[in-house]
């Protein structure tokens, strides 16, 4: 069953393991296997093989890579058996699972794991190939060799520093890295692997080992797929990725009787999928959260075998291939409309949600799907303008993206005519001031008079009386255009010269 993220590690073992962090080893040059042993090949895998007996002894290759990741790196032990009674499902009551000690609070520790864990899944995961790694847990993430598409991944929360593996790193193996018998330990790379000890029980014999104190590898950056398929088996095997949009690949296995007619069912917890019948499938965002089985019935003139493959691990959401940051565009003033450029996501989202904001919080009846125009109003003046766009698409995880901030202008009046004096410009006379029409409209004039380019204290009506001691002289008024987000528009009219009356 291939279940490592709920029953492959349950709780630490009961033994209590002194601990050290020595200074990582000087790596010595290991020489390269005998010539009949050289192989570019990478070793074949099953895939996810749980814990099915009780052999807590710790295993050859088990006990080897704990001490070559101490030796070269640092760090320490905290054990690799498990009683049987302790916990679920562990590989380490089979003695392959190791407990590397290091802690995510030290940085110079984060470090090295950083560089073990490097080392081991660089090239799809070539070194752990070679050592028969199924999977790696550290610092509440897991990385299966199985699931090569899906990378490291987030685990649930276990309740505790430990369960979270924050103070160790986990590592399971397949049977033949826990008994030393991959090409990384015998030069010779599996082709029909182990599900069991080797040499007992009717398995083959184990091969001899080689040594190895170093990380070298003379046969490193080998041709490693990208895509994982299991070698065939004595049930079914599924080959790729739990994701939805990937496509499933059957291994039938070795149990198929030569020439045999093969039909194909797959299941999602258990329930057959309507119209799943081949010998691929693409993982639907109806399967997400659903284990994923494949059904094989083989049919010779003898009748027909049917065999079930271990469930895959419950399928994940997919992630958007491109997660474009929107963009504004427009001016970026008052009462102008500016848009969002929503452009470049992939796959295509269901819907988007624009959301705009003002200094970052989201501004009152600006959110919406497809919202993707906003006309600025004078609350946004002198503010910052960001927009967050959030998609979403069946099976997908959603996803938000937020624009670069931009601060919003104080617009300009687009018409400011020069105000006009009527009335009779004679000693005695009123003459008074419009202001002609302007766009947008100002929320308030105010004006102010001249005689003689001097201003005339007092005379702040849109009227004016003529005085006898203004006989001759230049009268002007000046208007000052107010609005809300605009800015402040003064314009003088042409002067009007004071007459006598009659």
């Amino acid at each position: 069953m291939r279940r490592p993220l709920s029953a492959a590690i349950a709780t630490l073992t009961a033994l209590t393991v002194l601990w050290t962090v020595p200074a990582p080893a000087a790596t010595a040059k290991t020489p390269p296997p005998p010539e009949s042993l050289a192989t570019n090949t990478i070793d074949a895998h099953l895939g996810y093989m749980a814990q099915s007996t009780c052999s807590p002894s710790a295993k050859p290759g088990t006990t080897a890579l704990l001490k070559l990741l101490i030796a070269t790196w640092g760090g320490g032990s905290l054990g690799i058996s498990r009683g049987c009674s302790v916990g679920t499902t562990s590989e380490h009551k089979e003695g392959r699972a190791l407990d590397w000690h290091m802690d995510v609070k030290y940085s110079s520790q984060r470090k090295r794991v950083d560089q073990a864990l490097a080392w081991l899944t660089a090239n799809n995961g070539e070194v752990a190939y070679r050592l028969g790694v199924m999977y790696i847990i550290w610092n509440q993430r897991i990385w299966s060799l199985y699931y090569p598409g899906l990378g490291w991944r987030k685990m649930a929360n276990r309740g505790s520093y430990t369960a979270n593996h924050k103070n160790h790193v986990h590592i399971s193996l397949s049977w033949d890295g826990a008994m030393k018998q991959t090409s990384w330990w015998t030069g010779v790379p599996i082709t029909s692997p182990l599900n069991s000890k080797c040499g007992v029980g009717g398995s083959r014999a184990c091969l001899p080992t080689i040594p190895r104190t170093s990380l070298s590898w003379p046969y490193q950056h080998t041709d490693v797929p990208a895509s994982f398929l299991p070698a065939p088996w004595t049930r079914p095997g599924i080959g790729g990725d739990p994701q939805v949009g990937r496509t499933l690949t059957v291994v039938p296995g070795t149990w198929v009787p030569e020439g045999a007619t093969l039909a194909y069912q797959w299941t999602a917890d258990s329930h057959d999928i309507a119209g799943a019948t081949g010998s691929t499938y693409e993982v639907t965002a109806a399967d997400v959260g659903k284990g994923i089985r494949v059904r094989v019935a083989a049919t010779t003139a003898a009748g027909t075998t049917t065999k079930t493959s271990d469930v895959m691990t419950e399928v994940l959401k997919a992630r958007f291939a491109t997660t474009p940051r929107p963009g504004i565009t427009g001016t970026i003033a008052t009462d102008q409309v500016v848009d969002v450029n929503v452009d470049g996501w992939l796959p295509a989202p269901d819907s988007l949600t624009i959301t705009w904001k003002r200094n970052g919080k989201a501004i009152k009846g600006a959110s919406g799907v497809g919202l993707t125009s906003y006309t600025l109003t004078p609350s946004d003046t002198g503010n910052k303008l960001s927009v967050t766009v959030t998609a979403r698409r069946a099976g997908f995880y959603t996803v938000s993206q937020t624009s670069a901030s931009v601060k919003v202008a104080k617009a300009e009046f687009t018409t400011a005519p020069v105000p006009l004096i009527s009335g009779d410009a004679v000693v005695g006379g009123t003459l008074t001031a419009a202001p002609g029409t302007w766009e947008p409209v100002p929320t308030r004039f105010a004006w102010q008079w001249y005689v003689d380019g001097a201003k005339v204290k007092g005379a702040t009506a849109s009227s004016f009386v003529v005085g006898a001691s203004r006989l001759g002289m230049a009268v002007q008024v000046k208007v000052r255009a107010t609005r809300a987000g605009y800015t402040t528009r003064y314009v003088l009219s042409e002067p009007v010269t004071v007459t006598a009356a009659g």
